[in-house]
């Protein structure tokens, strides 16, 4: 039925593009997203809550939020441990604001972060900023990236997380891209062995990277959320820079499209399964 579907919306679209091709691509997507949508409804079993410490990663603050809001929430509503490591500074997300520095925004999405996690019940104790330069994590030198991997590794075995969920790769997002590969350096340098899921965000964006992933990903797995979703969509109201306009910007910074899509019913994971120490080594940089 999702197939049938998106395949009558694809016509119509294509119908369509020779009228305004600007409205037909974004008509296109919105048709994509909602195919992926239904597909991965249907093909992926629920999700099993693990009791044990958890770990989410975030590339940048509202990461945690829009891929993970209502695990979050469900995990703290019942008291499981839940740590969120923000990894850069996210003070990129305006560049050439003629109000907004740099720096004003570092410290706006500081305080947009611990109140967002504030909403969704994490402690302040389990929030940790790793503050990397935003919008240089891809390009960071050798011995930066070294470091970083290290810091990473220390909180690993610090937490000692059953469960670690980190942005897909590739999600879209060079940022994210990179974050992935920072953390997966720094299980490998650690006996653990958490359960590894990704989660998607500006995957969304490209639904093409959600059709690859569920095709050459074999696990899967998605968490319905509809008890949590209030408390996902007010913490995530909470990052105002991100999701409203900062005069005199008529625009946020995030499409309102892409925002609304974390308001579904239900958030995916997809399984990653890290090399065993000694294979094949992930390059950082």
């Amino acid at each position: 039925m999702a197939v049938r579907h998106f395949l009558i919306s694809t016509l119509v679209l294509l119908s369509l593009s020779r009228v305004d091709r600007r409205r037909a691509k974004m008509l296109m997507r919105n048709a994509a997203i909602r195919f992926c949508h239904r597909l991965l409804s249907s093909l992926c079993p629920q999700y099993r809550i693990r009791t044990g410490p958890c770990i989410v990663f975030a590339p940048h603050q509202d990461d945690e939020t829009l891929g993970c809001g209502g695990l979050i929430a469900r995990k703290r509503h019942e008291g499981l441990p839940v740590h969120v490591i923000f990894i850069t500074d996210g003070a990129a997300s305006h560049p050439g604001h003629p109000r907004l520095s740099s720096a004003a925004i570092r410290a706006l999405r500081h305080r947009e972060a611990l109140a967002a996690l504030a909403i969704l019940g994490v402690e302040s104790g389990a929030i940790h900023f790793l503050d990397e330069a935003d919008g240089m994590l891809d390009s960071l030198d050798p011995t930066r990236g070294a470091m970083l991997v290290e810091r990473i590794t220390t909180l690993l075995r610090d937490i000692g997380p059953e469960e670690v969920f980190l942005p897909c790769s590739p999600d879209g997002s060079t940022e994210h891209d990179a974050a992935f590969r920072f953390v997966s350096a720094a299980l490998q340098q650690t006996t653990l062995r958490p359960d590894v899921w990704q989660y998607p965000v500006w995957s969304w964006w490209n639904p093409l990277l959600l059709i690859e992933r569920m095709i050459f990903t074999t696990g899967r797995c998605a968490l319905p959320t509809e008890d949590y979703q209030p408390v996902k969509a007010l913490a995530l109201h909470t990052y105002r820079s991100q999701v409203e306009a900062t005069p005199p910007w008529l625009q946020p910074t995030l499409p309102p499209e892409l925002v609304s899509i974390f308001g579904a019913d239900r958030e995916f994971f997809f399984r990653y399964r890290p090399p065993a120490p000694g294979q094949a080594e992930i390059k950082v940089i």
